[in-house]
């Protein structure tokens, strides 16, 4: 007989009559208690939600003050730092809940010659008042590149509009949770010319929220849902805590939440337990939401339900010793040998094996853990391996990606004694290594060469071919060669046993410095961007066939005279080919109207700024491929011409 059969032929009798009087009872009593107590916790998270929307409108309304300020303190005549400062010093010794803030503007917004101007003010303890810090305005401190500054110049939809950043933890000065709202200025043209922004510690908010307990197990989860972050999780078995992505949690998805007043209402199941959530959104988009255990919001029914069934259990009492005796003899032995047997194997003794002279589904169930043993054994050893074998790879791409890094020029600037000329690259690979490089030399006192190409595929492969292209490269061109000559003798090294069929496109120039001729040979490559005349266009070049594609190749070598001023923007496509999620490219115009909006920033900030209109035009989507940019610029000074 089955172990199944045996429970419900003992059982079966005695639970019967009991369902039966129970259900009339729970019936009657159940419905009504449960809606009570579902609409007293939806008060609690309405009222608490209330409070903090209510300090939301507080900060909102304090950031659109601060940037009406800023607007005034733009159309004045005079827009000396003092007056900047005493700004943001009195609108914050007004508003003593945020934390700090300020006013920053744009490029050159304020004042035609100052590229950064900001007035940033906080309560420092340590003075007991507010002052204003100056360390946002020195050199070092781009606040146009952050993230922050990025993400509420971005989002904000006009005037009197607020943007909230994602919560972050501050751990230089307040070491608690913080978070920062935003709001534009505008010129009387409706230009965006700068903002405004005010910091929130939310640490106390976050704890007084999570502190919220109506039954002994439940938690609270406060996150930012369009930030995919996690503020607060109370749940003590869960190791997703402040910081961690919402997306770790796989309950989420079941939790209802709406753009309203109104507290939603649902249901999921974690660790085997069902629980009910309340969630609301608060005015700025983050969520608020209390799970209970069910069975310990209607614990009080439950409770009285256990009691009528003790009362009816007392009268089958005689059945209950029964069956107890029988339960014991059939199954209870059993179990407890297989639990003891299992206990040990939980205690990490593998080799245990359970002998069990059960046939029923219990001597199944040993055999299965006997089973279950032998593979558990077998699958630890091999994970032991393969976790090993991932450890040793990864060490040797972090040495891979080093050795590459340290074989480009990264020391700008890169001949600090040659005033004729200016020069700045950088190159970010899509992996680990990439297969793009760039490099620039002196062939002799009066010549430089610079070079800039794109290896076909990713990763070691291309990292590998990229090496021996670039070494070839170089050290053809301190030969003496042309760059006509270079390419053709390059070109028929690397066809040598290249059996893999990689290829390189690539574009080499040299710059006579005293004349400003430079002659250059395109081996496939993009054309470079050529800034003359006070704006870019295509530099004109003959497209050659790609290095290592065919043996005996003739390329053919052009030359332009660059004057003062004149640069040359060099690339790899991975900058043309930059993808968003609706599967567009950044392509060549793109390129080429940015590149014109931005014709007047040093090198270094020209290809900061361009990387910058890549990953806005890429909305997040991961980048396919290496972007490789390399920036020449004649200064007139020494022999550049200077007509």
């Amino acid at each position: 007989m089955s172990i199944r059969l045996k429970i419900l032929v003992i059982v079966l009798g005695f639970f019967s009559l009991v369902a039966a009087v129970f259900a009339v009872y729970s019936a009657i009593t159940t419905a009504n208690y449960r809606q009570h107590r579902t609409n007293e916790v939806s008060m609690i998270v309405a009222f608490e939600s209330e409070r903090v929307d209510k300090a939301i409108a507080e900060m909102e309304r304090n950031a659109v003050d601060l940037a009406l300020a800023g607007y005034h303190f733009f159309n004045a005549r005079e827009h000396s730092d003092e007056t900047g400062e005493s700004i943001s010093i009195e609108n914050f010794s007004a508003f003593t809940a945020a934390v700090g803030g300020g006013i920053w503007y744009e490029p050159y917004a304020l004042r035609k010659d100052t590229r950064r101007v900001c007035y940033y003010a906080f309560f420092d303890p340590n003075i007991g008042s507010v002052r204003h810090d100056p360390d946002f305005q020195t050199s070092e401190y781009d606040y146009h590149t952050q993230m922050w500054y990025m993400t509420i110049a971005a989002n904000l939809s006009g005037k009197h509009s607020t943007v909230w950043t994602a919560p972050y933890y501050d751990d230089t000065g307040t070491n608690s949770l913080m978070t920062t709202v935003g709001a534009g200025i505008y010129d009387n043209a409706g230009h965006f010319v700068g903002m405004s922004t005010v910091d929130w510690q939310i640490q106390s908010m976050a704890d007084r929220l999570s502190a919220i307990k109506p039954t002994e197990n439940s938690f609270v989860l406060l996150a930012s849902p369009s930030d995919d972050y996690i503020i607060s999780n109370t749940y003590e078995s869960g190791t997703e805590s402040t910081g961690s992505s919402l997306r770790s949690l796989h309950w989420y998805e079941h939790l209802r939440f709406v753009e309203s007043e109104n507290v939603s209402i649902g249901r999921f199941t974690e660790s085997g337990a069902e629980y009910i959530s309340f969630s609301r959104l608060f005015d700025n988009g983050w969520l608020f939401s209390v799970q209970i255990p069910s069975r310990e919001i209607f614990a009080e029914i439950e409770t009285r339900n256990r009691q009528f069934i003790l009362i009816i259990t007392m009268s089958f009492i005689l059945l209950l010793l029964a069956a107890s005796y029988l339960l014991s003899r059939l199954i209870n032995r059993p179990l407890l040998k297989l639990t003891s047997g299992v206990a040990e194997l939980g205690a990490g003794n593998l080799d245990k094996k359970i002998e069990m002279d059960s046939k029923d589904e219990i001597g199944t169930l040993a055999a299965v853990f006997n089973k279950m043993t032998v593979d558990l054994k077998a699958s630890i050893e091999q994970n032991a391996r393969e976790r090993a074998e991932k450890e040793r790879i990864g060490a040797e791409l972090n040495v891979a990606t080093q050795i590459q890094s340290s074989m480009l020029p990264c020391i700008f600037p890169a001949f600090p004694d040659r005033p004729e000329f200016d020069i700045y690259a950088t190159m970010q690979p899509a992996k680990e290594v990439g297969g793009d490089f760039y490099d620039l030399f002196l062939v002799n006192d009066n010549t430089l060469a610079v070079v800039i190409a794109d290896v076909s595929g990713k990763g070691v492969p291309a990292a590998l071919f990229m090496v021996i292209a670039k070494t070839l490269i170089k050290n053809n061109a301190q030969y003496g060669k042309s760059p006509k000559e270079v390419f053709e003798t390059v070109n028929n090294l690397l066809c040598e046993n290249n059996e893999a069929s990689m290829f390189v496109t690539a574009f080499l120039g040299y710059l006579d410095i005293p004349s400003g001729r430079f002659s250059f040979v395109n081996a496939g490559h993009n054309p470079p961007l050529w800034y003359s005349g006070g704006h870019f266009d295509w530099l004109q070049t003959k497209r050659g066939l790609v290095l290592a594609g065919m043996e005996d190749m003739v390329y053919k070598q052009g030359e332009i005279i660059l004057r003062k001023g004149d640069t040359l923007f060099m690339y790899t496509d991975g900058v043309t080919e930059a993808m968003n999620k609706e599967k567009k490219l950044f392509s060549d115009g793109r390129l080429l109207e940015t590149a014109n909006r931005y014709t007047d920033l040093p090198l270094k900030e020209f290809t900061i700024t361009i990387k910058r209109e890549i990953d806005k035009f890429a909305d997040g989507e991961e980048q396919a491929d290496d972007i490789t940019m390399l920036v020449l610029r004649c200064k007139g000074e020494g022999g550049i011409s200077e007509i």
